[in-house]
């Protein structure tokens, strides 16, 4: 009986996903058939490729690379590349993962690409000043490695006297290894939120990864906690978190169950992962639960600068204001700016960088 796949055509476009090819439709556009899929995590993915092309030369058809120039750099960095092979094999390697497609019918080439694979095979590394974005691509969860400003902030000069002792708490267990608790950081737009955070990173000595409201809403998913799994004794950011805190009086959402559960539930005890949730709500709308001693590292509400505390901000910063009420940071270092009207929407804090970057 004909195969029903030669009945079909395969349109070019879906050969090609959102960042480059999608490996499925390619894998049935090669072999004409539907593939098995094993997934290899956390590989170096260059020298896998090097590895790969040096032992399987003579089997490979051929390869397609997506590369990317990194200024700083004056290069291409290494990124996605498809190796076609005979016998209906085709691998797709990634920065820090590999996935072998194949039709079963040759396990030792699988064996063999499997073992050399996992001779470079390594936890991913934090670099210094880095954030990794917690990011959805196609069905999966992957970090994407994002440098950040080196913040040098003076806390008595933009903060009131009481924040230097929450500081030193935060910093000191969020330091400490194998810990796990909240931190919850709120307070009115501009007020050095996200200033303190990227200070914060700088401090920390723990891989540091950013998760959008949007991801965060399912916090359960199985490729979060997997990713929570390969990477141990880690801090997780959570910007703009009121949905996720919200009380469940306010909010019949499970996002707050599972919140209690990766921080000081039974995932905790072997995830050890400490969360940082900011917002700009009243800590009146937050889960009782979230608070609880034990729990809890630290809190802190940001808020106006007091009169004579905002004063000496704006004469550090070298504006010629006089200074006759309490004013946030953002207020203080833009003097002549007007104020946006309220029904503006507006993205700020990390994901604002990101999306200028």
């Amino acid at each position: 009986m004909e195969n029903l796949f030669t009945q079909k055509m395969i349109n070019a476009n879906n050969v090609f996903d959102d960042q480059f090819l999608d490996i499925k439709v390619l894998y049935l556009y090669y072999f004409n058939r539907l593939p098995s899929l094993n997934f290899i995590k956390y590989i170096d993915g260059e020298k896998t490729f090097g590895a790969f092309r040096e032992k399987f030369g003579t089997q490979i058809k051929h390869v397609h690379q997506y590369r990317w120039f990194k200024r700083k750099k004056k290069q291409y960095e290494f990124d996605k590349t498809v190796i076609v092979f005979e016998k209906n094999c085709l691998v797709e390697i990634d920065t820090y993962y590999c996935q072998i497609l194949h039709d079963g019918s040759n396990p030792d080439l699988i064996a063999e690409l499997t073992a050399l694979a996992f001779q470079f095979k390594e936890r991913q590394r934090r670099q210094p000043l880095e954030i990794n974005l917690i990011a959805q691509s196609g069905s999966r969860m992957e970090l994407k490695a994002m440098e950040i400003k080196r913040t040098k902030l003076d806390l008595d000069l933009f903060y009131e006297n009481d924040f230097k002792e929450t500081d030193e708490i935060i910093r000191q267990r969020l330091n400490k290894e194998n810990d796990k608790g909240i931190v919850l950081l709120h307070g009115l737009p501009g007020t050095g939120k996200t200033t303190y955070l990227r200070y914060l990173i700088g401090k920390i000595k723990k891989r540091v990864m950013f998760l959008s409201p949007t991801v965060a809403g399912n916090l359960m998913n199985p490729d979060f906690i997997e990713m929570l799994i390969d990477n141990p004794n880690s801090v997780v950011i959570i910007e703009d978190a009121e949905n996720i805190i919200m009380d469940r009086k306010y909010n019949s959402g499970s996002a707050v169950s599972n919140l209690l559960n990766i921080s000081d539930g039974l995932l905790a005890d072997f995830l050890n992962v400490q969360l940082i949730c900011t917002f700009n709500n009243s800590l009146t709308l937050v889960d009782s639960a979230l608070m609880r001693k034990g729990r809890l590292i630290a809190k802190y509400e940001f808020g106006k600068l007091s009169v004579g505390k905002a004063q000496r901000l704006s004469d550090h910063l070298g504006l010629n204001t006089v200074i006759d009420q309490p004013m946030t940071i953002a207020e203080i270092a833009n003097p002549h700016e007007k104020e946006q009207p309220a029904n503006r929407v507006e993205v700020i804090g990390f994901r604002r960088n990101l999306i200028q970057n």
